[in-house]
């Protein structure tokens, strides 16, 4: 099953997708790419403030790492079998494991998001 793009609007070209909680095992767990995976809320200023830096990074990383955001609030199952309690929550798979440390909170910085990804390609 093709992800579904976000309702975040990316010019010309989507390189960030939406998931929800029944395609997680599909499209994170048995993925063959690395995966970094947002869980947003949409009320939340800090996850609109990621949101743009979260797809220059993903644009920055095409073809070599899938990139998703959850919404929280719609997928809570998810969220609470994932311990993720706020948003925005970054985490990062490889080979179906969660790998690194996550990513949480008011200002998550481009270049920690882009050491993220990076780590996910060694």
């Amino acid at each position: 099953m093709k992800p579904k793009p976000t309702a975040a609007p990316v010019p010309e070209k989507q390189f960030v997708f939406e998931l929800i909680e029944k395609d997680y095992e599909a499209q994170i767990l048995k993925s063959t790419e690395p995966v970094a995976l947002d869980f947003y809320s949409a009320d939340s200023a800090p996850c609109t403030a990621l949101a743009p830096r979260f797809g220059a990074v993903a644009e920055k990383f095409e073809g070599k790492i899938k990139f998703f955001k959850v919404l929280r609030d719609n997928n809570d199952g998810l969220a609470k079998q994932l311990k993720v309690t706020a948003s925005p929550t970054l985490l990062f798979f490889k080979n179906g494991a969660e790998l690194g440390e996550r990513l949480t909170g008011d200002d998550i910085k481009r270049t920690a998001l882009k050491a993220s990804v990076e780590a996910l390609l060694k």
